[in-house]
């Protein structure tokens, strides 16, 4: 029996409370300039950190540094209570058109997409063992609720996402858009796409719903797709052979690719539009 286990069955004996999922947290990647904050959001958590059994980074192929300063956030973590800490290098070729200077431009998106595709990937393959939960946290989220953990399992979903914005002075906007639902127009538009076009919005106009627009319709809405800010996914998904696509999965690749996926091997996909998480 593995050690995480004995922990859950030992909660489960002798502490009469309701059983409490236990919680893997991976973070696909951590950058320079969020070193120092990211870890004080992940020890702020309220949820018990002994049930948060393991944090995984990963980090694929930076060189200003970073791996060594990554040990000093380990260092913080394991001072907060946390039990299983590990760090992963991928030595993933993360050229795009010679250089990451731009990124964001739309004929990147592919091999970027791609790449964190692949990092995510190797991080689930080498961190996931037997898990409740994987809650995926990208090291740029500047505001984390400090029960974020308990305001997404309180969903009961295979997969959940909070609403991810970043504030521009004092007007607040959505920064996370691939947390979308299709319309008839938006579906009716993919019939008639290549099968190899990728799909990916921010880069114009949109014919879908995103989740903050969400609102009427409860706490709990269905969703076509996710985005990696914040994503809390059953990790028997994962074991059953869920992951990130690493080339289009119909029309979409990564996280979408994920939803996209998720959705065809009938796991259940939603948003919080009223939990926020914002981004740095």
């Amino acid at each position: 029996m593995t050690l995480h286990r004995k922990l859950k069955n030992s909660y489960k004996k002798f502490i009469l409370t309701p059983y409490i999922p236990i919680i893997l947290i991976l973070t696909r990647s951590i950058i320079e300039k969020t070193l120092f904050r990211f870890p004080r959001e992940i020890c702020e958590l309220k949820y018990d950190h002994a049930l948060i059994i393991s944090i995984a980074f990963g980090e694929d192929g930076s060189t200003d540094g970073t791996i060594e300063k990554a040990k000093l956030i380990i260092d913080e973590l394991k001072a907060s209570g946390f039990r299983n800490i590990s760090f992963y290098h991928f030595d993933i070729d993360k050229q795009v058109s010679g250089d990451w200077r731009n990124i964001h431009q739309r004929n990147q998106q592919y091999k970027r997409r791609q790449h964190l595709a692949k990092a995510r990937n190797l991080l689930l393959k080498n961190a996931l063992s037997d898990q409740d939960y994987v809650l995926w946290i990208d090291s740029d989220i500047g505001d984390l609720p400090q029960d974020i953990i308990q305001q997404l399992l309180f969903a009961k979903k295979d997969i959940v996402n909070p609403s991810c914005l970043f504030k521009q002075g004092r007007t607040v906007r959505n920064y996370d858009k691939n947390l979308w639902r299709e319309t008839p127009l938006s579906l009716e538009k993919q019939m008639k796409m290549p099968a190899n076009y990728l799909v990916i919005e921010g880069y114009g106009s949109t014919s879908r719903i995103y989740l903050p627009d969400l609102r009427g319709e409860g706490r709990i809405v269905p969703l076509n797709c996710v985005g990696g800010c914040t994503l809390l996914v059953q990790a028997t998904c994962h074991r059953e052979g869920l992951d990130f696509p690493e080339t289009l999965f119909d029309h979409h690749i990564e996280t979408e690719g994920l939803a996209k996926k998720a959705k065809t091997m009938g796991y259940s996909v939603y948003g919080m539009p009223f939990v926020e998480v914002f981004h740095f």
